[in-house]
């Protein structure tokens, strides 16, 4: 008779499914850098709980040390399994390089996959000079702020985006040329460090020699 009581207890306490419940997020993969803030959005599955019934999903990340998540997602299941309102929001800010997964409390599938790059703020090129004398040498460096593991650094003569007179690949971020054109000419560079690329161009100013008068 014990048993039997138990049973019942079960029964009324527990939500009457209708099908598979549980949440959703989306994306269900989301690409950040270290730093950047994104917002994803939070919502129950239609079909999982009976009409009605209420619920409440608080999310979190697996690891807090790649990517912190806060947010949540509730209210009343609907009769109808389609359409259903986002009702949830849900913030992610990625701390460092890693894979972290988006999950909630009573659920245990990783409801979306973050992934957390090197940070990496767009490539400066500084000069010594911005003017100098035809034929001159021009020393150039690639400045990547923030960021200190391997990267590599394409140069190329010209304005930025024409790739057809290169100069030199390499992971040293200096460059040394000559000049002679007169006018301004342009150089620019990519830095490109992991699957992160940015640019930045430069003119100097190349002037002509002046003739001594001829007495």
């Amino acid at each position: 008779m014990r048993t039997l009581i138990v049973m019942l207890l079960a029964v009324v306490v527990a939500p009457p499914l209708a099908g598979q419940a549980g949440p959703v997020v989306s994306p269900k993969e989301i690409t950040m850098h270290a730093g950047d803030a994104a917002v994803l959005g939070g919502y129950q599955h239609a079909g999982g709980l009976s009409c009605g019934f209420p619920y409440h999903y608080q999310f979190f990340s697996d690891m807090p040390s790649v990517a912190t998540v806060r947010g949540f997602a509730s209210g009343s299941s609907t009769c109808n399994p389609d359409p259903l309102p986002d009702n949830g929001v849900v913030y992610v800010v990625a701390v460092a390089p890693g894979v972290a997964h988006l999950r909630t409390g009573g659920y245990p599938v990783d409801l979306s996959t973050i992934i957390v790059l090197p940070q990496i703020l767009p490539v400066e090129i500084h000069a010594e000079a911005l003017r100098v004398l035809s034929g001159q040498q021009v020393s150039l460096t690639a400045i990547v702020p923030g960021y200190d593991q391997a990267a590599m650094f394409s140069w190329y003569r010209g304005r930025i985006g024409d790739t057809t007179r290169p100069i030199r690949t390499s992971s040293d971020p200096r460059l040394t040329t000559t000049l002679t054109e007169a006018g301004v000419s342009y150089i620019w560079v990519q830095a490109l460090a992991g699957s992160f690329a940015s640019s930045d161009e430069i003119g100097i100013e190349i002037v002509q020699p002046r003739r001594r008068a001829s007495r």
